[in-house]
């Protein structure tokens, strides 16, 4: 799958990203002026998801394949919606209310009545039954790592779903984040027959606003539906553009080719905006998470906190950032972004800072020693590497910045291995790295933060596919009984700041990932066509074009230009 992530940033998940990464210089191709001349007709809306050069007509969202056409929240949608402005409070969109019951391990559904498939069929609660079974059916295809144990439908538009343990703080994998596992609505009279593990769905039928009706390798056309339930959209088009490389892209946002990107554009102002002020727009919105470093714990030299410890510390995280500047800034070293978690911030957090000889202090601590580049220890040399997103140009950057770094500061020769993104996340799950930059924390809320990376019941050796939880491997017993609090806690600040605070320590002493950089989304709009693009610090929705449902919500606020 190309997972969706945020520009630079966000995600864990992870979505995460979705998200992308950026390409720091000028654009490649060739420029023209931004007027927009080349752009579609006005009532349509062109825009770019990922850095795919090409589609596949794969629009089954639990194919175990990595290559599913992107965007599909405009097609298949979840049942609620995860508000990243408010520390991931969910919001009604399928379902319009729910509540909780025998000790939050249960929750009932109520959905919305005036829901229907882009065939005409009506959305019921045997459709969402049909959705919840299929990660309990295939394990496998459990690919949002959901934790119920049950889902039935017990009316028209009632769905009960079950966990063995309190689950509120797990409610939030309903809901679609960057990396788009949620899970999202399909209509049982089309999907029950199938082979889930090699059906493409190349006619897909969904719930949402877009329904197909062209495709090809380089783009593929949505139509919007006059019988969406969310009421009718500004355009009457929308297209999914594969433009390729973030220069590529760049390039397509200066001709006016594509209205709409996410992708981190350093020097954008000069580059993009004052190309033409009046129609090229670039904004940054703060995610809420970081980007960190993880270790591979499952193996050594990793299981020594000491030489995870040395290695966080002998990193320069501003000198980094300057060679791909971006906007963002060195992340807080406990995994909480102040901006979101403001309350729950334990004291002593600020971001790691350069300590060379602390990190050797370390080193001698744990008995290790540097001989010819390598790790040593009891006559055996540990050879290090570190793995970054091949697409991701600015990670590319601070990849060779950390290798330099590392020898400069500690002596040591890191291999640094650019990794395609389709593979990136398929290696992290299965524990197949040293070292991997990855997006860490977010605005899923407190317990989301942590429990993604930290969780010891969701460990898995190297080996096994992680899915997308604990790819570090973490193992310590003592961070489970915070979970557990955070989790039986709901509704109590004071505990949850407690517990927070603790978690956090944990996050600063035994290192199990380095937080490096805050994670934001990076926006390019142009308004030659459409105007009403969200506004930093007043919208509740991200206009994120790999997020949805907030893509759906931006869509739907835009105007046509002079209208």
């Amino acid at each position: 799958m190309s997972t969706l992530r945020s520009s630079a940033a966000a995600g864990t998940l992870a979505l995460a990203l979705l998200m992308t990464a950026c390409s720091p210089g000028t654009a490649g191709g060739t420029q023209g002026t931004g007027t927009g001349s080349t752009g579609g007709a006005a009532d349509s809306i062109s825009l770019r998801v990922n850095n795919a050069t090409t589609y596949s007509r794969n629009f089954n969202i639990y194919s175990p394949s990595t290559d599913i056409a992107p965007q599909i929240s405009l097609i298949y949608e979840p049942l609620v919606r995860r508000n990243v402005f408010k520390g991931g409070a969910l919001e009604p969109w399928l379902a319009e209310s729910w509540e909780w019951s025998d000790g939050d391990k249960t929750v009932t559904l109520k959905l919305r009545t005036d829901v229907k498939f882009s065939d005409g069929t009506p959305m019921t609660s045997k459709d969402v039954a049909f959705t919840l079974n299929i990660p309990l059916k295939y394990p496998e295809l459990n690919t949002g790592g959901q934790t119920y144990v049950s889902a039935e439908a017990t009316g028209d538009h009632t769905v009960v779903v079950k966990w063995k343990k309190p689950a509120q703080l797990d409610f939030y994998r309903f809901a679609l984040g960057v990396t788009g596992f949620a899970p999202r609505i399909v209509p049982e009279h089309i999907w029950k027959d199938k082979d889930l593990k090699t059906w493409t769905n190349p006619d897909p039928i969904g719930t949402g606003v877009g329904r197909l009706t062209a495709f090809t390798p380089q783009q593929f056309t949505l139509e919007t539906r006059a019988d969406y339930w969310g009421g009718p959209f500004p355009m009457k088009t929308i297209k999914i553009v594969a433009t390729g490389s973030d220069d590529q892209t760049k390039a397509r946002l200066l001709k006016g080719d594509i209205d709409f990107a996410t992708i981190s554009w350093p020097n954008a102002e000069q580059e993009y905006m004052a190309r033409n002020p009046k129609t090229n727009v670039y904004k940054t919105f703060h995610t809420g998470g970081e980007e960190s470093l993880l270790f591979n714990m499952d193996k050594a030299p990793f299981d020594d906190v000491n030489v995870r410890r040395a290695l966080a510390m002998s990193l320069d995280r501003s000198s980094l950032l300057k060679l791909a500047p971006t906007g963002q800034e060195p992340a807080n070293a406990c995994g909480l972004e102040p901006a979101v978690y403001a309350d729950f911030m334990a004291p002593g957090c600020e971001p790691q800072a350069l300590d060379a000889e602390g990190a050797k202090k370390a080193l001698a601590d744990g008995g290790w020693t540097v001989q010819d580049g390598q790790l040593a220890k009891a006559g055996r040399t540990y050879p290090l590497g570190v793995k970054v997103v091949q697409e991701y140009a600015n990670w590319m950057a601070y990849g060779k910045g950390m290798q330099d770094q590392w020898k400069t500061n500690l002596g040591l020769d890191v291999k640094v291995t650019a990794v395609p993104e389709e593979n990136y996340d398929p290696q992290l799950n299965d524990g197949d790295f040293d070292m991997a930059l990855y997006w860490t924390g977010g605005s899923n809320g407190l317990y989301s933060v942590f429990t993604d990376q930290l969780d010891p019941e969701t460990y898995v050796p190297s080996g096994k596919d992680a899915q997308y939880q604990n790819q570090g491997r973490w193992k310590d017993e003592s961070t489970a009984p915070l979970l557990d609090k955070l989790r039986t806690s709901v509704g109590d600040p004071e505990a949850q700041k407690e517990t927070g605070h603790q978690l956090q320590k944990i996050v600063l002493d035994q290192v199990p990932y380095s937080p490096m950089f805050t994670a934001d989304w990076f926006v390019e709009m142009n308004q030659t066509r459409w105007v009403g693009w969200p506004e930093a610090g007043s919208t509740q929705h991200v206009p994120h074009s790999g997020i949805g449902p907030d893509i759906v919500l931006t869509l739907k606020g835009l105007k046509p230009a002079g209208a």
